[in-house]
């Protein structure tokens, strides 16, 4: 698989840029009433689901994203990522006053960008530990959401640029990672201080501290060469002059047209207007995890058997997902969902150590 670093990197790359540009303007310019799937949101799990899609030459695929373009040195650079948090890339989402911080309302940043959340991050590449994989495959009843399984899919999506480490690391895949460069002096510093009071370190986060009951570990980083390998340009980008997958920006998606409790397809803002797309095949909502995006997991957008589903901070509310929100009590509810994002959960950050050090409790 040819990774959109490596197309930058080659002789052809202004070519291939071209190309999407060129391709991307006349597939924006001539959008279709109805498209076999349509994917809300250019986050990181929608780049990829986008693209996963679009290897079918024979289905088409709407990509919709509320914000921008991602080629701004604030995204591609990557000692930029400051400068992304409270701007025009950011929706600004804030928690609710918390009493046990002195009732202050942090900042909750998610990306409205191409590539969401992994345009403006810090770019550290964090995977799940195994008691939580395994705690999803109990819960669902499914053994592909446990741990062996996913690591297993880990392996195969990774391009590993560090030292080998075979049972747990893999190369070759979409998803370039190194560990962190250069990193602070405190980072170090921060391992000898937890070694000494007993907390074990590793090489690495994302092998076997993932598997033990604590740890410590430098970051492993998602850039190369100081430029930023966000999602959508991992997965999206390399396919995007392709005929069969339009990318259009600037889209605000504010409904999910329902027929009973099938999404039907979206109404979107576009350029000063609202267009209504219908979907053959699905509806996939990938707008962001938000705490406060209360119903969206209700919702089971679909048609013809299969079904996707992801928080999203306005569309399944004002669609009628529930349960709903202040604001939207004349929406009629379609479905009840109360739990729905009810165990969001945002970690905090001190200045300086958690972009260089990861630090891990089961």
């Amino acid at each position: 698989m040819t990774t959109a670093s490596q197309r930058d990197s080659s002789p052809v790359a202004g070519d291939f840029s071209e190309r999407v540009r060129t391709n991307q303007q006349l597939l924006a310019a001539a959008l279709k009433p109805r498209y076999d799937f349509i994917v809300c949101g250019a986050g990181s799990s929608g780049s990829v689901v986008a693209r996963r899609l679009a290897e079918n030459p024979d289905v088409s695929v709407l990509l919709v994203e509320a914000g921008g373009d991602d080629n701004v040195p604030a995204v591609m650079e990557a000692s930029q990522w400051p400068n992304n948090l409270g701007s025009e890339r950011d929706w600004g989402f804030r928690a609710s006053p918390n009493p046990r911080i002195n009732g202050r309302s942090i900042p909750m940043s998610m990306g409205k960008v191409l590539g969401g959340g992994s345009s403006i991050n810090v770019m550290a590449w964090a995977r799940g530990h195994k008691n939580d994989w395994d705690f999803f495959a109990d819960e669902a009843g499914d053994p592909a959401w446990g741990y062996d399984a996913v690591l297993n899919i880990y392996r195969r999506i990774e391009d590993w640029h560090g030292p080998a480490d075979p049972a747990y690391r893999g190369t070759g895949g979409p998803v370039f990672i190194e560990p962190a460069p250069e990193p602070s002096p405190l980072a170090p510093a921060t391992l000898s201080a937890a070694c000494s009071i007993g907390i074990p370190t590793f090489e690495h986060p994302n092998g076997r501290m993932m598997e033990g009951p604590g740890g410590a570990a430098i970051c492993d980083i998602r850039a190369r060469k100081g430029k930023r390998e966000s999602l959508f340009r991992s997965y999206t980008y390399p396919v995007m002059d392709q005929p069969n997958l339009t990318v259009l920006t600037d889209a605000l998606v504010t409904r999910v047209a329902c027929d009973a409790n099938r999404a039907t397809g979206v109404e979107i803002a576009y350029r000063g207007t609202t267009l209504v797309i219908g979907a053959e095949s699905e509806v996939v909502l990938s707008l962001g995890g938000n705490p406060h995006a209360q119903g969206a997991d209700a919702l089971r957008h679909r048609r013809r058997g299969r079904a996707a589903q992801r928080r999203n901070p306005s569309a399944p509310a004002t669609s009628g997902g529930g349960p709903q929100l202040p604001g939207s009590r004349r929406v009629a509810l379609r479905v009840a969902g109360p739990g729905a994002a009810a165990a969001a959960q945002q970690h905090g950050r001190v200045h300086g150590l958690l972009d260089d050090v990861r630090l891990r409790y089961a």
